[in-house]
């Protein structure tokens, strides 16, 4: 087991309040970073921040959902393609009007910048009307454990 250092402690929390956005609860925010510190701890793979507190490399979650129209799955995938990210894999579903889709997605490989993706993932959803997060896998794991 090994002992996170404050400095590795307080990255983890600036990528939380990233992840979680402003309206978070300082509750919220708490409980997320002593999970994703306990999985650490236990032997979890990094996170791997870089200086800045970005995500350097991994895998994130991409999630949409909302009501279908044509062209989501491309315009989604697009952005992938033009930062060079690797989609590992995809579920989507459509229940009459409305869609959600998942996908995993691989930035290691590509040195792929999480704070542009996480930006324009963000103004697609502006533009179609539809929910749109980006979050680094650990986090996600760690606010929808079961």
């Amino acid at each position: 087991m090994k002992k996170l250092t404050q400095q590795e402690i307080e990255k983890i929390t600036q990528a939380a309040i990233r992840e979680l956005g402003p309206g978070a609860s300082p509750e919220k925010i708490t409980q997320i970073v002593n999970d994703v510190v306990a999985e650490l701890e236990k032997g979890a793979p990094s996170i791997a921040l870089s200086a800045s507190g970005k995500p350097a490399e991994g895998r994130v979650i991409v999630t949409a959902f909302g009501k279908n129209q044509p062209g989501v799955v491309y315009k989604i995938t697009k952005i992938l393609f033009e930062l060079n990210l690797d989609i590992q894999d995809v579920s989507q579903k459509i229940v009459q009007d409305f869609f959600t889709l998942i996908i995993i997605v691989d930035m290691a490989a590509s040195g792929g910048d999480f704070n542009q993706l996480k930006t324009r993932m963000t103004q697609l959803g502006d533009e179609m009307g539809i929910r749109l997060f980006v979050q680094h896998e650990d986090i996600f794991k760690s606010m929808y454990r079961v």
